[in-house]
């Protein structure tokens, strides 16, 4: 595969990536709705975060395992949650999360229902989905103003040739 190969893929890609981060951006504004959630069981335990502790962030060999969802210095947790809707219904949900690793998670935060099915929640909002599709335009952006400066000039630009 050569490199305009892979550039078009990347493109296609990230076209494909904001069009879905505007999607998500539009869907949480118009159906979902805010909401305070009280952690009714966390899914980070005092044991868990004291082994992270002692193993200074090396996950092999931890009691949680390494999990695809971590993060640098981060630990994806699920989090049963208690919320109340706008309407005053009660409703209980497990809701994923990133935490810092060995910290003690906070045990209040705010999360994002769907109004049809209140079950559906998640603590990513609109304003982060708004944030991602702007630094993937801004990579696209790049890639195009590369691309045109290969177009005028003929040449490949400096970082793309291979120094064999």
């Amino acid at each position: 595969m050569d490199l305009p190969d892979i550039l078009m893929v990347g493109t296609a890609a990230l076209v494909l990536s904001i069009c879905w981060c505007l999607y998500r951006f539009v869907t949480l504004l118009t159906g979902w709705h805010v909401a305070v959630a009280n952690v009714w069981r966390g899914g980070y335990s005092e044991l868990e975060r004291f082994d992270d502790f002692s193993r200074f962030g090396f996950t092999p060999g931890s009691l949680r395992g390494w999990n695809i969802r971590d993060d640098e210095g981060m630990r994806w947790i699920e989090d049963e949650v208690v919320f109340e809707t706008a309407e005053g219904e009660k409703v209980r949900a497990i809701v994923g999360r990133q935490v810092r690793r060995s910290r003690r998670p906070d045990s209040v935060y705010r999360l994002w229902y769907d109004r049809a099915d209140p079950r559906r929640v998640t603590v990513h909002g609109p304003g982060q989905w708004l944030l991602l599709a702007f630094v993937l335009t801004t990579f696209l952006a790049g890639i195009f103003a590369w691309g045109i400066e290969w177009a005028q000039t003929g040449q490949p630009p400096q970082w793309a040739i291979s120094h064999k």
